[in-house]
């Protein structure tokens, strides 16, 4: 199933009518904040307070090396320097020495080869710093932070059940010891209650519910409560402690959802929550204190995701 996105502009001309003169996070639900500047799909997002940094995606052109921040209090965007070369499929987290880092994913049009590069962009000195390269490539990946590490889970590449583990305060890269369970692309990844958690994604046998949790204080994975259905692609964050997961596609047959579920903390059950306003897959995603980010993405699977690209970015605020 192909579903076209409408742009942010045609979308808030339809809702001219309805339009409540209040902030865009003043409501509770989804409401549309200011499109990004380019339409793409499976970029990257990474929050710090309440400015979200957003990099790269697949478009028309080939993968893209925009960089931008955006002020969820003043609904701004602000460009910021461009990644040093265009790519998608990647991950990105802040870390708590207050650095943006970049790993791997399809670097230019590298696509059959996970790039193992690693970059630090400098808040302070607005400039981006090429760190020592990931043990390995990776694409199609998630990283997040805990604490002073940053994990890299999943994805395409050698030995893609390992997960890398980077010491942003001793700049040195390590391996986690403890393979992921289930090796799976198109992961979502967070971290929650100092843990990792892995959602859906697709492995070898199709995509699938499952979710694992890695314990830093154990070092041990363990099952979580499965996700609703199976979903690869989804928009991931967390928002004070509750989970969020949006979108996202299944394989056969290839549909595109808009359904969002979320999973408080200390809960072992999802529930249900406002679905996305429409279908969408391969966005970036970014939770923070005032609510769940979806920005960009793609409304049609496989071949299409590149032509129904879209510049919408969606805020849902609980």
């Amino acid at each position: 199933m192909v579903v076209a996105l409408v742009s942010s502009a045609l979308r808030r001309m339809a809702l001219a009518a309805v339009i409540v003169l209040t902030p865009v996070m003043a409501q509770a639900g989804w409401s549309e904040g200011a499109p990004v500047a380019d339409a793409r799909a499976f970029g990257s997002a990474a929050a710090q307070g309440d400015t979200v940094y957003v990099a790269g995606g697949g478009a028309l052109a080939g993968p893209v090396s925009d960089f931008a921040a955006y002020d969820l209090v003043g609904d701004i965007w602000r460009p910021l320097p461009t990644m040093p070369v265009g790519r998608q499929n990647f991950g990105m987290a802040v870390a708590a020495d207050g650095g943006v880092y970049v790993s791997g994913g399809f670097a230019g049009d590298a696509f059959d080869a996970p790039a193992s590069d690693f970059w630090r962009y400098d808040i302070t000195n607005a400039v981006w710093v090429r760190m020592a390269d990931m043990p390995a490539g990776r694409a199609r990946h998630g990283m997040v932070a805990i604490d002073g590490d940053l994990y890299v889970v999943g994805g395409e590449g050698p030995n893609a059940s390992r997960v890398f583990v980077y010491d942003t305060f001793k700049a040195v890269w390590r391996d986690l010891g403890a393979d992921l369970p289930t090796p799976r692309t198109d992961l979502g990844v967070v971290a929650a209650n100092g843990r990792v958690m892995v959602l859906g994604g697709r492995t070898g046998s199709g995509v699938t519910a499952q979710v694992h949790v890695y314990d830093p204080a154990s070092g041990r994975w363990s099952r979580g409560a499965d996700l609703p259905m199976p979903l690869a692609d989804a928009a991931v964050g967390t928002v004070n402690g509750t989970i969020h997961v949006a979108g996202g596609r299944s394989n056969d047959p290839m549909r595109t959802f808009k359904e969002h579920y979320v999973l408080a903390a200390g809960s072992q059950s999802w529930r249900t929550s406002e679905a996305l306003p429409l279908p969408r897959l391969g966005a970036a995603a970014a939770g923070t204190a005032r609510g769940f980010l979806v920005i960009g993405g793609s409304g049609g699977a496989g071949v299409f995701s590149v032509f129904t690209a879209s510049d919408v970015v969606d805020i849902y605020r609980p």
